[in-house]
């Protein structure tokens, strides 16, 4: 079993890539930050931390019994290995044309970080793909209640790191952030998501293996 520390350093390089690339929460964010400030970043990660807490414990108690049969946790590990392996490609190959989201982009009308943050998480089809791929595969990987709280930890202070430094740099006029730096993060966070896919993907083929019990000496 993998220890607190590991899955915790696991997640949060995972939980980097999804946090780097735009969307709907970057969208608030941006917007928050010329009208809140920095605060935007850290109330925004804050109500799409506990949605994310939520997700996690819908998923380990739906996923508590099944997730000890081998074949389950290897398909998990397989599909999750996948879409980490396409994430980081994605990252790789997009990379050298980049650039930051303009911060003049609308946001939900009326709604401050923490409540428009709420909105972006649940109106992105992609945050539910994500849980039911690669989130269901480290928690599955994950596998004791503690490594699965170190595993979201990890992940929303991925989404804080970025979204609050976003911000600060958006209301500071984006002095702290060059595209040219934006780049050459995705371009190395990539090339370490691809590895961490292809991690997984190898656990899959470990786990598919039946397990080998012991065999019991003959007696005298």
């Amino acid at each position: 079993m993998p220890s607190p520390v590991t899955v915790f350093v696991t997640a949060f390089v995972v939980g980097l890539s999804g946090a780097l690339m735009p969307g709907p929460l970057t969208v608030v964010v941006l917007h928050g930050a010329i009208t809140s400030g920095p605060l935007a970043g850290p109330l925004a990660t804050l109500s799409h931390g506990l949605l994310e807490l939520a997700m996690v414990a819908a998923l380990v108690a739906g996923m508590s019994r099944v997730l000890r049969r081998r074949g389950v946790a290897a398909a998990l590990a397989l599909v999750g290995g996948l879409v980490l392996f396409w994430m980081g490609w994605g990252m790789v190959a997009t990379a050298p044309a980049a650039a930051l989201p303009a911060s003049g982009a609308a946001a939900p009308a009326g709604a401050g970080p923490f409540v428009a943050g709420i909105a972006a998480t649940l109106a992105n089809p992609y945050w539910f793909l994500w849980w039911a791929t690669v989130g269901a595969s480290q928690l599955a990987w994950a596998r004791s209640v503690g490594n699965q709280l170190a595993f979201w930890g990890g992940h929303v202070l991925a989404d804080l790191a970025w979204l609050t430094l976003l911000a600060i740099a958006v209301a500071g006029g984006r002095t702290l952030l060059t595209d040219s730096t934006y780049r050459g993060v995705l371009f190395g966070l990539g090339g370490t998501i691809m590895l961490l896919g292809g991690y997984f993907l190898v656990s899959a083929g470990r786990l598919s293996r039946p397990e080998q019990r012991p065999r019991s000496r003959p007696s005298a």
